[in-house]
Protein backbone atom coordinates (compact mmCIF):
# COMPACT_ATOMS: atom_id res chain seq x y z
CA UNK A 1 0.00 0.00 0.00
CA UNK A 2 1.36 3.47 0.38
CA UNK A 3 2.58 5.87 3.58
CA UNK A 4 0.70 8.74 4.07
CA UNK A 5 2.53 12.09 4.32
CA UNK A 6 6.12 12.49 3.59
CA UNK A 7 8.68 14.55 3.23
CA UNK A 8 9.02 17.19 0.65
CA UNK A 9 8.52 20.86 -0.08
CA UNK A 10 5.16 22.60 -0.97
CA UNK A 11 3.19 20.83 -3.58
CA UNK A 12 5.20 17.63 -3.61
CA UNK A 13 2.55 14.73 -3.91
CA UNK A 14 2.07 12.54 -1.10
CA UNK A 15 1.69 8.37 -2.15
CA UNK A 16 -1.25 7.94 -2.97
CA UNK A 17 -3.97 5.14 -1.56
CA UNK A 18 -7.69 3.84 -2.46
CA UNK A 19 -9.45 3.09 0.79
CA UNK A 20 -12.80 0.70 0.17
CA UNK A 21 -15.24 0.18 3.09
CA UNK A 22 -18.66 -1.27 3.55
CA UNK A 23 -20.98 0.43 5.65
CA UNK A 24 -24.57 -1.54 5.21
CA UNK A 25 -25.39 -1.13 1.68
CA UNK A 26 -22.93 1.72 1.07
CA UNK A 27 -19.92 1.01 -0.37
CA UNK A 28 -17.08 3.93 0.80
CA UNK A 29 -14.59 4.55 -1.51
CA UNK A 30 -11.91 6.97 -0.27
CA UNK A 31 -8.70 7.71 -2.23
CA UNK A 32 -5.65 10.04 -0.75
CA UNK A 33 -2.51 11.54 -1.78
CA UNK A 34 -1.70 11.24 -5.73
CA UNK A 35 -3.60 8.85 -7.12
CA UNK A 36 -1.92 7.75 -9.97
CA UNK A 37 -0.79 3.82 -11.66
CA UNK A 38 0.61 2.71 -8.30
CA UNK A 39 -2.77 2.97 -6.72
CA UNK A 40 -4.61 1.80 -10.01
CA UNK A 41 -2.96 -1.79 -10.07
CA UNK A 42 -2.45 -2.02 -5.93
CA UNK A 43 -5.29 -0.60 -4.39
CA UNK A 44 -8.39 -0.44 -7.37
CA UNK A 45 -8.94 -4.11 -7.70
CA UNK A 46 -10.22 -4.69 -4.01
CA UNK A 47 -12.80 -2.07 -5.04
CA UNK A 48 -13.53 -4.12 -7.96
CA UNK A 49 -14.12 -7.26 -6.03
CA UNK A 50 -16.36 -5.21 -3.81
CA UNK A 51 -18.25 -3.15 -6.05
CA UNK A 52 -20.16 -6.69 -7.04
CA UNK A 53 -20.71 -8.05 -3.94
CA UNK A 54 -24.29 -8.62 -2.66
CA UNK A 55 -26.41 -5.87 -0.73
CA UNK A 56 -24.11 -3.60 -2.22
CA UNK A 57 -26.94 -0.21 -3.18
CA UNK A 58 -24.91 2.98 -3.25
CA UNK A 59 -21.61 4.13 -3.86
CA UNK A 60 -20.39 6.98 -2.14
CA UNK A 61 -16.93 8.36 -3.09
CA UNK A 62 -14.49 10.76 -0.79
CA UNK A 63 -11.83 12.38 -2.88
CA UNK A 64 -11.12 15.23 -0.58
CA UNK A 65 -7.56 14.23 -0.12
CA UNK A 66 -6.38 14.03 -3.26
CA UNK A 67 -3.52 16.05 -4.12
CA UNK A 68 -2.74 14.74 -7.66
CA UNK A 69 -5.09 12.84 -10.14
CA UNK A 70 -3.41 11.62 -13.45
CA UNK A 71 -4.92 9.41 -15.84
CA UNK A 72 -4.12 6.21 -14.68
CA UNK A 73 -5.91 7.47 -11.25
CA UNK A 74 -8.81 8.99 -13.75
CA UNK A 75 -9.24 5.76 -15.34
CA UNK A 76 -10.08 4.29 -11.66
CA UNK A 77 -12.44 6.81 -11.65
CA UNK A 78 -14.26 6.52 -14.80
CA UNK A 79 -13.93 2.82 -14.56
CA UNK A 80 -16.17 3.08 -10.55
CA UNK A 81 -18.84 4.96 -12.08
CA UNK A 82 -19.12 3.09 -15.15
CA UNK A 83 -19.15 -0.53 -13.89
CA UNK A 84 -21.39 0.99 -10.76
CA UNK A 85 -24.14 1.92 -13.79
CA UNK A 86 -23.57 -0.82 -15.19
CA UNK A 87 -24.92 -2.74 -11.94
CA UNK A 88 -27.84 -0.52 -11.36
CA UNK A 89 -25.63 1.60 -8.51
CA UNK A 90 -26.01 5.56 -7.81
CA UNK A 91 -22.81 6.89 -7.24
CA UNK A 92 -22.63 9.94 -4.65
CA UNK A 93 -19.47 12.09 -4.77
CA UNK A 94 -19.52 13.46 -1.07
CA UNK A 95 -16.39 15.67 -1.78
CA UNK A 96 -13.47 16.24 -4.67
CA UNK A 97 -10.13 18.33 -3.47
CA UNK A 98 -9.60 20.91 -5.69
CA UNK A 99 -7.16 18.98 -8.38
CA UNK A 100 -9.42 16.40 -8.50
CA UNK A 101 -12.17 19.03 -9.10
CA UNK A 102 -10.34 21.15 -11.93
CA UNK A 103 -9.38 17.58 -13.74
CA UNK A 104 -13.06 16.41 -13.96
CA UNK A 105 -14.38 19.59 -15.20
CA UNK A 106 -11.55 20.04 -17.37
CA UNK A 107 -12.05 16.39 -19.32
CA UNK A 108 -15.85 16.30 -19.08
CA UNK A 109 -15.77 13.32 -16.79
CA UNK A 110 -18.18 15.66 -14.06
CA UNK A 111 -20.44 16.47 -16.96
CA UNK A 112 -20.36 12.49 -18.19
CA UNK A 113 -20.97 11.39 -14.29
CA UNK A 114 -23.92 13.84 -14.15
CA UNK A 115 -25.57 13.26 -17.50
CA UNK A 116 -24.98 9.34 -16.44
CA UNK A 117 -26.66 9.69 -13.36
CA UNK A 118 -29.60 11.98 -14.88
CA UNK A 119 -30.47 9.09 -17.11
CA UNK A 120 -30.25 6.79 -14.41
CA UNK A 121 -34.06 6.60 -12.67
CA UNK A 122 -34.18 7.44 -9.18
CA UNK A 123 -30.31 8.57 -8.95
CA UNK A 124 -28.87 12.04 -7.85
CA UNK A 125 -26.35 13.62 -8.89
CA UNK A 126 -23.08 13.26 -8.50
CA UNK A 127 -21.62 16.83 -7.96
CA UNK A 128 -19.21 17.61 -5.57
Amino acid sequence: MSVSGGAGGPGAARAGRLDVHRDGGTLRVVLHGAVDLHVREHDAPALWAQLDEPGVRVVAVDASDVSFLDSSGLSVVVRLVRDAAELGLPVHVEALSRPVAELLDQTGVRAWMDDLAASSPGHGRTGG
